[in-house]
């Protein structure tokens, strides 16, 4: 993953350290200021936060200095609110200052999934950095949380929330001079915030979609519920003080974490009904037993199990629900949720100190806990019918997560690319791509063969599970290549906008239906090694893992300066080369034709064709290639075909 990529992960978990750990003692805090009321009226930022999600966020997406700018404002409001609770001039000006935080922090994620891809520089590292994302965001509130519990056995609260505001000042730090770029087309449209409004009814009308939706709605109402008692549960049940609030937040943030490779588990499967009502019932369940006041390690491992259920909750309900909705439809339904999300949240917190007024603490626990499995067992039928019509789609999903492009993603993003392919059937002959056309869909082959053609030589075939025409994906570029049926096929085709859309949430979050231009690189060498990349090149398909070892041992690396010939046309063709770093210009006659840039190939033609090179190649800048040569790869082909 490229440096810039790097940066904005580590911005966007410093962040996240610095929300939780402010929260965490914000909490500690309200609650020595004014008791459950105090902290259960933290949950009015979720609220705040899910009206400014359909009306001020989407407008942050693509404008210039966006991220730095709601990271700045973050800090500044972050630091008042501290400054406020160290003068002690009373509770509700420190709100007042954390809820217009959260006002800002609903553009964060907008802006930042606009300028994700336009600073990967493939689509295998976008994956990669959209995954990453996930998981620096869970790890970040359990570092977060964590932190901010012990800090305050150090310091008072306001300290330790003046010290988090810090955090937040080396989050914008790291992600200072990212965001240079601005595109004028990302304003979000008022139709489509009006549009997503009235979505609203329709879904909660839809006899399969609501007991989903409101489900969804139930668990981060829970949510908020469990954020609101948690100081209480340490400080009053417990006993565990300060430091055991961050405990029991950092343990739900495990409970999530561990819940990635059971999820994973789950991508492709038919029925996600059991998995799903299961996780949901346990949910509840946990979260009712912590009434019980169990010993200090009971209690830490029931939220961590209850961290644990809702994620997985949360991830095999939303593929219930990507499974049974048309692409069209999907959209709005999960802008629905994801707003619903953040109010019941809010909702939750809100609730948490009249539970406690009216039954108690530990009636109140157990109170919260009921919904979720009284719930799910009363819309078992219905949820089971929607799994049952979106069972068929499931080969989709496994078919999909196979492809090494897509290896890496979780659950909710494979489901929601599974949800917007097309399949198509082309006959023999038929050209699925032309070089020189302007690429916009990406291909992967269910069934059937196709042949690799450039400037007419055929250069290698492609069989079921191979995917092509991926650099369209991040960048409207020409087709280098024609890639031809030569049997019937069966694929699978994306658009790029809907790609860009499953991993980043762009046309969610802004409504524009545009998404950025980015860098026409493949690959980073940092990132991918010399076999990776040549296991990419369609030249070099049907070679195994140790064959390919083989040929990257006997494939010299050269430089060459701006301006320096690697190639020339009417040259022999011995080696194959596969750009590592800088840039290179591809001329016929005099021509341009193209650049290459890390992790594209080059000279295949006359390797496999045994011609003279039918193209110069020119370094554009400092230019570092692997050569490999043409006789190595004529014997590792032959092996292939002798067996």
């Amino acid at each position: 993953m490229n440096l810039r990529l790097r940066r904005l992960l580590a911005a966007f978990a410093l962040g996240n350290v610095a929300e939780w750990s402010f929260v965490t003692e914000l909490s500690i805090y309200a609650f020595r200021s004014g008791g459950t009321l105090a902290v259960g009226l933290i949950g009015i930022r979720f609220l705040v936060g899910a009206i400014s999600s359909v009306t001020i966020a989407p407008f942050a997406a693509g404008r210039h200095g966006a991220l730095t700018i709601i990271t700045l404002s973050r800090l500044l409001l972050l630091g008042i609110a501290a400054a406020l609770a160290l003068g002690s001039v009373g509770f509700g000006f420190v709100l007042a200052a954390v809820v217009l935080d959260s006002l800002v922090a609903a553009a964060y994620r907008p802006a930042q999934s606009w300028l994700l891809p336009t600073l990967a520089r493939s689509p295998e590292e976008m994956m990669k950095a959209a995954a990453g994302s996930s998981i620096v965001k869970t790890v970040g509130q359990a570092v977060g949380a964590l932190s901010g519990g012990f800090a305050i056995e150090a310091v008072s609260p306001p300290t330790a929330m003046a010290c988090s505001a810090g955090v937040m000042l080396l989050a914008a730090l790291t992600s200072a001079g990212l965001d240079r770029s601005a595109d004028p087309r990302a304003a979000q449209r008022v139709d489509s915030i009006k549009d997503g409004l009235r979505s609203v009814p329709a879904v909660l009308r839809d006899r399969l979609l609501w007991p989903l939706v409101l489900l969804s709605g139930l668990r981060t109402l829970v949510r908020g519920l469990w954020g609101a008692l948690a100081v209480v549960v340490a400080l009053r049940l417990l006993g565990f003080g300060s430091s055991g609030v961050g405990i029991l937040q950092a343990a739900s943030g495990a409970g999530a974490m561990l819940a990635a490779p059971i999820t994973a588990s789950q991508i492709g499967r038919p029925g996600l009904r059991v998995p799903c009502a299961l996780a949901f019932i346990s949910a509840g369940a946990l979260m009712s037993l912590v009434g019980t006041a169990p010993p200090v390690i009971a209690a830490v491992c029931l939220i961590g199990g209850w961290g644990l259920a809702m994620a997985v909750a949360d991830a095999t309900s939303y593929s219930i629900l990507h499974r049974v909705l048309q692409s069209d439809a999907l959209t709005r339904t999960i802008g629905v949720m994801e707003s619903l999300k953040l109010g019941c949240e809010g909702l939750g917190a809100l609730l948490a100190p009249a539970l406690v007024a009216v039954f108690g603490l530990r009636a109140a626990l157990v109170i919260g806990g009921l919904p979720l499995p009284v719930f799910v067992i009363a819309s078992l039928a219905r949820v089971s019918q929607a799994d049952a019509i979106g069972a068929g789609r499931s080969r989709v999903v496994g078919f999909l997560h196979a492809v090494p492009l897509f290896h890496s993603s979780d659950m909710a993003t494979i489901e929601d690319i599974a949800a917007h392919v097309k399949r198509l059937a082309v006959e023999a002959g038929t050209a699925i791509i032309t070089q020189g056309d302007v690429g916009d869909r990406f291909y992967v082959i269910d069934h059937g063969e196709a042949e690799v053609l450039i400037d007419g030589y055929e250069i290698g075939r492609l069989g079921a599970g191979r995917a092509f025409g991926e650099l369209a994906l991040l960048r409207n570029r020409t087709r280098t290549a024609t890639v031809r049926a030569v049997t019937p096929m069966d694929l699978y085709a994306l658009d790029r906008d809907d790609f860009m859309m499953a991993i980043t949430g762009i046309h969610a979050a802004t409504g524009s239906g545009l998404a950025p231009e980015v860098p026409a690189s493949r690959a980073d060498p940092a990132e991918y090694s010399l076999v990776e990349l040549m296991a990419g090149i369609t030249a070099l398909s049907g070679l195994s893992e140790e064959a390919l070892f083989a040929l990257a041992a006997q494939s010299p690396s050269k430089q060459f300066s701006a301006g320096e010939v690697v190639i020339a046309e009417g040259d022999e063709s011995d080696a194959l080369y596969v750009v590592m770093s800088g840039h290179a210009e591809t001329t016929v006659a005099g021509a341009s034709v193209g650049e290459l840039h890390p992790g594209d190939s080059f000279g295949e033609i006359g390797v496999l064709h045994n011609v003279t090179r039918t193209a110069t190649v020119t370094a554009l800048d400092q230019l570092r290639v692997v050569a490999v040569p043409a006789d190595a790869i004529h014997r590792s082909r032959a092996k292939v075909n002798d067996l």
